[in-house]
């Protein structure tokens, strides 16, 4: 069964979240619940959950900072956040600290059944529940012991070693990854899984019985066989090719088959194993992004410059260039994955709940702007069954282009995009400015093209230029402020965008074949 916690500062959801689902059938156990975000610290420290599911706002500490502290020390328990705020910030800094989703109050049954299958899948890919699956035996014992954080002193530890007959003195340790391709692991599980399961065995076998003497087997599990490598001190920069690597292209070739390989930090620290292990296991995940057959973890190097604002600006550009029909609208897009692949930069999960998060933002605005019908909610469900199975991020970044070809397909036969929607936006700008001095080139902006393009598309969508419909609006304003005030002429002619008064009467007249004094005369019951 797993294990969850629940967490609301409101009495009343906290129930209703107990009596939701039907927690059993999902093998789920609730073992915790907490009012506040300390005591939800401490009911974690208590109860050590697989899943915890939390309010983001509660007294004492923030769902937020009760994840924040979690992910410093630990690194097992999924997050599922629940939340009355809509706001993206609140998604946004859910998501980067690693949720694996964020439901907004009130909760409904299947959202939250759909959000704690989503956490079990997690936990079974990750497949820690035990650190190390293989026999109990004192070796791995001892390996899984340091992963959970146990002290040891140095000596104490070093003895530990000792009596497993393995040799700290004079090695360094190295955690190493091996896997099947993703991408070609997916072919193979599609022809058939139980093939499949065979040919990973009798990699992993092979691999262990080559490795025998050099390295030991920590875990195997349904992505990698992770391996504990001990090699003398003074072949850290030369063991990969002089060892590993051999091994890994002769089972390659004894088997048919295609691997990846994943490289953590070295150690001669024995307390630093840990991050032997942990490290070799992101490098090994990194193929995702990097496509590289052979990752080791000493060569990433890295610069974080994309910022959530740069993300979120480059979501608003793509859009924009939708609606508008903007032909680089394929640029935009890649813009978006560019910095998504920067930002979430070796967390597949988090690049594919980001890349979920943005197209659904987007499907949802061209909705509201009756550009796509109610099949929308179909594609984006389609989309995040293809999104979570691509096993690359450049598969991915290729599935998102052919998702936006077929909207903007949808768009074009629409035909409302560019026309409608962009005039519209811009009448709504001149009735809320037309007191100012509007230019073309001002409008033009607006609407995001060029001034001569600007001109000839509102006369097509309005049947009148620029002018002639600012004016009219400035008119219509005039004739408001002539029957239901006294001001004089000038007063008027300065509220509704006349410096001059001349110039506001003749305009008046050319319009209405009366001054405005006459037109209040003539209109106005006193």
């Amino acid at each position: 069964m797993w294990r969850v916690v629940i967490a609301d500062d409101e009495g009343v959801i906290l129930q209703g979240l107990k009596k939701l689902i039907d927690w059993k059938s999902l093998e789920v156990e609730l073992v915790g619940e907490a009012r506040d975000g300390q005591r939800l610290k401490e009911v974690i420290e208590e109860t050590k959950p697989d899943i915890v599911i939390a309010d983001i706002m509660m007294p004492h500490m923030t769902g937020l900072e009760v994840i924040r502290w979690y992910y410093e020390t630990h690194s097992h328990a999924k997050f599922i956040f629940i939340s009355g705020y809509e706001e993206f910030s609140y998604a946004k800094e859910a998501l980067k600290n690693g949720a694996v989703d964020y439901l907004l109050k009130p909760v409904g049954r299947k959202e939250l059944e759909e959000a704690v299958g989503k956490a079990i899948e997690k936990l079974e890919e990750q497949n820690t529940i035990e650190i190390f699956r293989e026999e109990d035996d004192e070796v791995h014992r001892l390996f899984r012991e340091i992963n959970d954080g146990q002290e040891f002193e140095n000596e104490e530890l070093y003895q530990l070693f000792a009596n497993e007959n393995i040799e700290f003195a004079g090695h360094f340790f190295v955690g190493i990854c091996v896997g099947i391709r993703p991408d070609r692991a997916a072919e193979l599980v599609e022809d058939s899984f139980e093939r499949f399961n065979l040919l990973r065995f009798s990699v992993y076998n092979q691999i262990a019985q080559k490795l025998r003497g050099m390295a030991f087997v920590l875990r195997k599990d349904d992505c990698a066989l992770h391996i504990m490598g001990v090699f003398p001190c003074g072949e850290e920069e030369t063991f990969a090719d002089k060892y590993l690597i051999p091994v890994i292209e002769s089972v390659e070739a004894q088997m048919n088959i295609e691997l990846s390989v994943g490289v953590g930090m070295l150690s001669t620290d024995a307390m630093q194993l840990k991050n032997a292990y942990k490290t070799a296991k992101f490098a090994f995940e990194l193929y995702y992004f990097e496509e590289k057959p052979f990752i080791d973890v000493r060569d990433i190097h890295r610069e974080y410059t994309v910022s959530f604002d740069d993300y979120a600006n480059s979501v608003e550009t793509a859009f924009r260039a939708l609606i508008t029909h903007d032909p680089d609208y394929l640029e935009k897009i890649n813009q978006i994955m560019n910095n998504i692949e920067a930002i979430h930069y070796g967390n597949r999960n988090a690049a594919q709940a980001r890349v979920l998060y943005f197209t659904g933002d987007i499907a949802t605005k061209l909705f509201q702007y009756n550009l796509l019908n109610g099949d929308f909610y179909a594609m984006q469900d389609q989309l995040q069954h293809q999104v979570e199975n691509q096993k690359t991020f450049r598969a991915l970044r290729n599935c998102i282009e052919e998702h936006y070809k077929a909207i903007w397909d949808i768009l074009e036969k629409n035909g409302k995009a560019k026309d409608k929607i962009m005039i519209e936006e811009v009448k709504d700008y001149i009735r809320e400015h037309y007191a100012e001095d509007l230019s073309i080139r001002e409008l033009a902006e607006v609407a995001c093209v060029s001034q001569n393009y600007f001109s000839a598309l509102f006369k097509k969508e309005t049947g009148q230029n620029y002018k002639a419909y600012l004016t009219s609006i400035r008119m219509e304003e005039a004739i408001k402020l002539l029957i239901q005030t006294d001001a004089k002429t000038y007063e008027i002619g300065e509220k509704v965008g006349y410096n001059n008064v001349r110039r506001f009467v003749d305009a008046f007249k050319q319009i209405y074949s009366m001054s405005p004094m006459e037109y209040r005369k003539t209109f106005r019951e006193d």
